[in-house]
């Protein structure tokens, strides 16, 4: 049985590729727009797919934005508009920059109740859209 929570998904996942498209001059850190699971895992299929590049996500431990000072960040990457327009509503007027991950595209698609092979191709979309993330946060 699988159960969807927030924080669970898309966002591990594009935590681990992004850190290590940006190397460790930056800490990338994860957590969704809502509160349901905080404190649990990364979803099964997420786990996997990482294990399967050598990553492990089975430290990850979902975080809620709402108990984070979202205003310390200089960078936020949301998996979508929506959860885009969500961290603009809890930033506030922070000077932080907000970006949607293959915005032009309405962002990385829930890949939940596709399966595991819908978690590969969202990890393959972020293997696509990443580099295009880092380029805009270390260029000056």
């Amino acid at each position: 049985m699988w159960i969807r929570l927030a924080n669970s998904s898309r966002s591990p996942m594009m935590q681990a590729v992004l850190q290590r498209r940006l190397g460790g001059a930056y800490q990338v850190e994860s957590a969704g727009v809502r509160k349901q699971g905080t404190g649990l895992g990364a979803n099964e299929r997420s786990i996997l797919c990482m294990k399967e590049r050598g990553v492990d996500l089975s430290g990850h431990t979902r975080r809620y934005i709402a108990e984070l000072d979202l205003s310390q960040y200089a960078w936020i990457v949301c998996v979508g508009p929506d959860e885009a327009e969500k961290v603009r509503a809890a930033i506030g007027d922070a000077s932080t920059t907000i970006l949607v991950a293959n915005a032009e595209s309405g962002g990385i698609p829930d890949p939940y109740e596709l399966g595991l092979r819908g978690y590969r191709d969202c990890l393959a979309l972020l293997d696509v859209v990443m580099p295009e993330i880092a380029r805009q946060i270390t260029s000056p």
